[in-house]
């Protein structure tokens, strides 16, 4: 099994950060998925990143091949407005962990197949901060 890493650097360029989305390429049908959103601040200075809820508010959406949604970590979730401030030195990490169940939105389960996931956090400045969709496929 191999870990899928991807890395943001496009709007995360300006604060000399990256976000990572780490997740299995594949897993049986019925196992829990573990993902991870990792921050890492990749510059020489100090960096600041403005995140939302406490504890820190993130999502996961995983899709269909399609394009069609399944999942959203923060479906019918509430998110408290408090707005953290985090101060990450020079090659320090954010790490948010979660796993998917592999049910829909609807609590249903979900078949076989290929899937497609993306990671999501919130924060102040821009906007939101997206990960690169990553692929993952269900294996009976």
């Amino acid at each position: 099994m191999f870990l899928y890493l991807l890395m943001l650097s496009a709007s995360l360029l300006r604060y000399s950060m990256t976000l990572e989305l780490v997740l299995p390429d594949s897993v049986h049908a019925g196992e829990p998925v573990p993902i991870t959103l990792r921050v890492t601040n990749t510059g020489r200075k100090p960096a600041v990143l403005y995140t939302h809820g406490r504890p820190t508010a993130f999502d996961i959406v995983v899709s269909r091949s399609d394009g069609s949604p399944v999942w959203h970590r923060l479906n019918h979730a509430v998110v408290t407005s408090v707005l953290q401030v985090r101060k990450l030195r020079p090659g320090g990490t954010l790490e948010f962990c979660d796993s998917w169940d592999q049910l829909d939105d609807q609590h249903r389960a979900v078949g076989p197949g290929e899937y497609r996931v993306i990671g999501v956090l919130p924060t102040d400045s821009p906007s939101e901060l997206q990960s690169p969709t990553a692929p993952l496929y269900i294996v009976p």
